[in-house]
């Protein structure tokens, strides 16, 4: 049995394709859909903002469900709204070490930078 289904979407900026909202609402009567945006280092945080907004409300108006933290149990419930005001969610990766000062860091190296995978800043 799966339990979650995380659906990387494509940083377009230009919202979700009419191939995503149909997969994943085939998806979401089968399975927890957790929405992220993959790459989320090549748009700047004014236009992930937008995206996410974009995302969520093309999810409402066409009916896909996507799985919400449980927020019933007074114990966890304020991390859970967090957690729920935060997705989609959006992560970057990289499987390379970039030297940054003194420590090699697994990151992404740009020509403007470096983004380090492991900061969460």
């Amino acid at each position: 049995r799966i339990h979650v289904c995380l659906y990387f979407i494509t940083p377009s900026g230009h919202g979700l394709k009419s191939i995503d909202l149909v997969c994943m609402k085939k998806l979401d009567q089968k399975v927890n859909i957790i929405p992220v945006i993959a790459k989320a280092d090549t748009i700047n945080k004014t236009e992930l903002s937008k995206f996410k907004a974009k995302i969520m409300s093309e999810l409402k108006s066409n009916g896909v469900s996507i799985y919400q933290f449980p927020t019933e149990d007074d114990t966890i419930a304020e991390i859970n709204k967090k957690m729920n005001s935060e997705l989609p969610f959006a992560v970057v990766g990289s499987n390379e070490f970039v030297k940054v000062g003194t420590k090699n860091v697994r990151a992404r190296q740009y020509p403007w930078g470096v983004v380090q995978v492991e900061n969460e800043n």
